[in-house]
């Protein structure tokens, strides 16, 4: 999900000298990474107690791949349908552009994949040495490990900015869900389209992320109240140069919101029918959608 923004950690990753990596245990358990714009929650569980010590662990390889990451930055900003697929390269890289052009979305580079993958890389690594529940939000986009009889509740909002949910899914060791992820206008990274919240959940979080990203682009309409720029113009250092992103969006009469929810949807219902995600609920300016396999799943709060 994550497109340009990610670029300042990485590039801060570079000098030893400049890092600022702060990892806390809080009260309840959870493991906060705090480095950069990273600001990663692990929560690490064996049949419902914290296992701080692993998620620990998680965070010291969570700063890892951030570090990694740094030394290919010029590749990972590429388009991801441009670079040569014979590289050899680090497994948080191969992971991201698989997922992205997966997406056959033609401007897509790694870094719409990246908070995502990282949560992903965590998740696994903490999940292959234990616990029987590992959830690991990075900024939003989630990864999540169940052992059987395990249920991870996971809240969906309706704009992004908002401090509480709008509804509640359940998801259980057997839906073959691992990946929830958020995008959309006002998040942390940039948007072509116009909803306030789309949220995409996937098999693993690298495709999730990945998924957010196009399906938000496609909730996309022209009128004189949307305002849009170059992304160069808001980060000059943006991985997607050239293209115009979403910046503000006034009231909308209902055609147009329809439309661009319909826009969303089918884009999602695409995605669906190829396996490439589990289900997408998406929002805009009160009003909302989502695909068929979400039904029964939300709960409204």
């Amino acid at each position: 999900m994550v497109i340009g923004i990610y670029v300042i950690a990485m590039q801060s990753a570079r000098k030893i000298e400049e890092r600022n990596s702060i990892i806390q245990t809080l009260p309840n358990g959870t493991v906060l990474v705090d480095y950069g714009p990273m600001r990663m929650f692990i929560h690490v569980y064996e049949d419902g107690k914290h296992l701080t010590g692993l998620a620990k662990e998680g965070a010291d390889l969570a700063i890892k791949l951030l570090e990694d990451l740094s030394r290919y930055l010029p590749l990972i900003k590429m388009r991801s349908r441009d670079i040569q697929s014979k590289g050899r390269f680090p497994e948080v890289v191969r992971i991201m552009i698989e997922a992205t052009r997966s997406m056959d979305a033609p401007d897509l580079t790694p870094l719409a994949a990246v908070a995502g993958t990282t949560a992903e890389m965590v998740a696994d690594f903490i999940f292959s040495k234990g616990g029987t529940k590992v959830i690991v939000d990075n900024g939003g986009d989630i990864a999540i490990r169940l052992r059987k009889g395990e249920v991870a509740r996971v809240g969906i909002k309706t704009e992004i900015s908002a401090k509480q949910p709008a509804y509640l899914i359940e998801i259980g060791s057997a839906m073959g869900i691992g990946g929830v992820a958020t995008s959309g206008l006002g998040g942390r990274s940039f948007t072509k389209g116009i909803a306030s919240a789309v949220t995409v959940l996937a098999e693993n979080a690298s495709l999730a992320d990945a998924a957010a990203t196009v399906v938000a682009n496609f909730t996309d309409v022209e009128d004189p109240c949307i305002e849009r720029k170059l992304a160069e113009k808001i980060y000059p250092d943006t991985d997607i140069a050239g293209q115009r992103v979403t910046t503000n969006v006034g009231k909308l009469i209902p055609e147009k919101v329809e439309q661009a929810l319909g826009k969303g949807l089918s884009t999602s219902m695409i995605l669906l029918q190829k396996g490439l995600i589990r289900g997408a609920f998406i929002a805009l300016q009160g009003r909302t959608g989502w695909t068929d396999s979400l039904n029964g799943l939300l709960r409204s709060l």
